[in-house]
């Protein structure tokens, strides 16, 4: 039989708590990302604020073939300063380990921005399959290729 007491303890104990607040938390996280979600993804980029083209001068002057050679030598440059520099003193080594982590941030930026990670285009008559083509090469794969 429930009693009072019964009630009383169940809404003190711990655990309650602790599935009562991860049930808020995913109901909080399930609807606040609907929002992001129909966000428009040129909002961000083309906002009014006065700093916005300086940024964006930054951003594509650290992300061209310019920026990427010079990272590449700053690499090479600093690399060898660490290894072949002999005795040099804390500041510039602590110097030579800031130069190689911007150039390794540049560096990286421009090489996965570049060439890595590109979309393809779709076009906007959609895709289509040639039959023929498709046919030719169903024919022409070998029989021990075929699994029986």
């Amino acid at each position: 039989m429930i009693t009072v007491k019964y009630i009383r303890n169940f809404f003190y104990s711990p655990s309650f708590w602790i599935i009562l607040s991860f049930i808020f938390i995913t109901i909080i996280l399930y609807y606040g990302s609907f929002p992001a979600h129909a966000a428009d993804t040129n909002g961000a980029s083309t906002g009014g604020l006065p700093w916005d083209t300086p940024i964006t001068t930054i951003r594509k002057d650290l992300s061209g073939p310019v920026a990427f050679a010079f990272a590449l030598v700053g690499i090479f440059a600093t690399g060898a300063t660490l290894i072949w520099g002999g005795e040099i003193s804390e500041f510039t080594r602590r110097m030579m380990y800031l130069v190689l982590v911007i150039c390794i941030l540049v560096f990286s930026n421009t090489l996965l921005t570049g060439s890595l990670f590109t979309g393809a285009m779709v076009p906007a008559s959609g895709l289509t399959m040639n039959t023929a083509k498709a046919n030719a090469l169903v024919h022409h794969v070998p029989t021990e290729m075929v699994c029986k």
